[in-house]
């Protein structure tokens, strides 16, 4: 049986941003759910959606989870579209998936705009506290039953793309509810080094960088 291209509708749920720059937001979003039927009438498995981000996991380690702003238009050449519809196009690259946890049946993204033009877009839109909403592309076999479809192993997912246009009303965005958090950071005139308000030496501070002790992006001080 040949795979199906799954792209599913957006998904809105409260954003945490964890920390903003004056270019880029890292925050995360519910992108997924499992073991339930969805708007669009399928249901992941906990275990299918699990083993396919765990493909994702050498993408997510070189930064190369790349999803769009919105989904790839239709152009009606299908051998153009179905390469289109199944590739991540770097020009519309707009955000990077970093990391991702399941809180029982919810999958958590971890992501970050891009400083591309559309990553910028992205960003305004965050700022501007706007309903955005994600939207998963992939490939799978689906279980056809009465009803709905299964989602069935292997499930490879290209990309979670930033989308407009709600669809699961269960999960609605209230990004007036959304944090943005700004690293302070800053060097005295003695060269001191400060980072909220916690001062070190400098080449101390390049040592704690280098091994990690301090991270700006996990939040580590």
């Amino acid at each position: 049986m040949s795979s199906n291209l799954i792209i599913e509708q957006s998904v809105y749920s409260e954003a945490e941003i964890i920390k903003k720059t004056p270019t880029r937001a890292i925050f995360r979003c519910p992108m997924q759910t499992t073991d339930e039927i969805n708007q669009n009438g399928r249901l992941y498995p906990s275990p299918v959606l699990g083993e396919g981000m765990g493909h994702c996991d050498s993408r997510m380690k070189r930064r190369a989870f790349y999803s769009e702003l919105d989904h790839p238009l239709p152009t009606g050449n299908d051998q153009i579209d179905g390469i289109r519809q199944t590739t991540v196009s770097l020009n519309n690259a707009s955000h990077i998936i970093r990391d991702y946890e399941f809180r029982k049946n919810v999958l958590i993204g971890e992501m970050e705009t891009l400083s591309s033009n559309s990553g910028q877009t992205l960003f305004s839109l965050l700022q501007d506290k706007t309903g955005v909403g994600f939207s998963m592309r992939g490939l799978a076999e689906l279980e056809r039953l009465q009803d709905h479809n299964i989602v069935k192993s292997p499930l490879t997912i290209i990309a979670f793309d930033a989308v407009s246009m709600p669809s699961h009303r269960s999960a609605v965005v209230d990004f007036n509810e959304m944090r943005f958090e700004q690293e302070m950071l800053f060097e005295s005139d003695s060269g001191v080094v400060c980072v909220n308000g916690r001062c070190f030496m400098p080449d101390y501070f390049d040592k704690l960088i280098e091994t990690k002790v301090i991270n700006f992006f996990d939040r580590w001080v």
